[in-house]
């Protein structure tokens, strides 16, 4: 009787399917009417935060590497945040805090990171929060072809710094024009 029970309850029981946990570091595109992205991310040893590293396509093409905790920041000015890899010593700058995470675009800070990031076996993020909180969060390092990947869809160069065009300099308004030395 026992026995026919709980054959019953398990046969009227739902069956959920297993959700596949998300692979850290997999290449994801996404397209939409407006820009298209390429990231790559992955959760913190406690799944507490994501470090992600971004391409985003829309006038231009900017690569950016973000640290998103649970349950998110608020709005703040830049803050500190600082990246380890292996106990090689902490890189640090300041990151925009736009809410919910952080992030750096700045193409020098994002090439330097991005190149420790891939070869990182271990990493560490340290963030001051805007409540000047200190939060961290340790990640598996993803290897070069995911970084590469990201970089690629930017038309970034792995290791190397983007050329940008510079914007030519205006005269000032009571500049007078200087002679040509040819001319003397």
């Amino acid at each position: 009787m026992i026995l026919a029970l709980l054959l019953q309850a398990a046969v009227a029981a739902p069956v959920t399917p297993a959700v596949a946990p998300a692979v850290p570091w997999a290449v994801t595109a996404r397209v939409d009417t407006v820009s298209k992205s390429t990231t790559i991310s992955a959760w913190s040893a406690d799944t507490k935060a994501r470090l992600v590293v971004r391409c985003d396509v829309t006038n231009e093409k900017i690569v950016s590497i973000q640290f998103i905790p649970k349950p998110g920041f608020a709005a703040a000015q830049p803050r500190p945040v600082s990246i380890n890899a292996d106990d090689d010593g902490w890189l640090g700058a300041n990151w925009t805090f736009p809410g919910n995470g952080a992030f750096i675009s700045e193409d020098v800070i994002v090439t330097n990171l991005a190149v420790v990031i891939a070869h990182g076996k271990a990493i560490r993020v340290r963030v001051i929060d805007p409540d000047n909180a200190v939060v961290e969060a340790s990640f598996t390092g993803p290897g070069e072809a995911p970084i590469r990947a990201v970089l690629k869809a930017c038309d970034y160069e792995f290791g190397v710094t983007p050329p940008r065009s510079a914007m030519p300099v205006a005269p000032a308004p009571d500049a007078k024009p200087q002679p040509d030395p040819a001319d003397e």
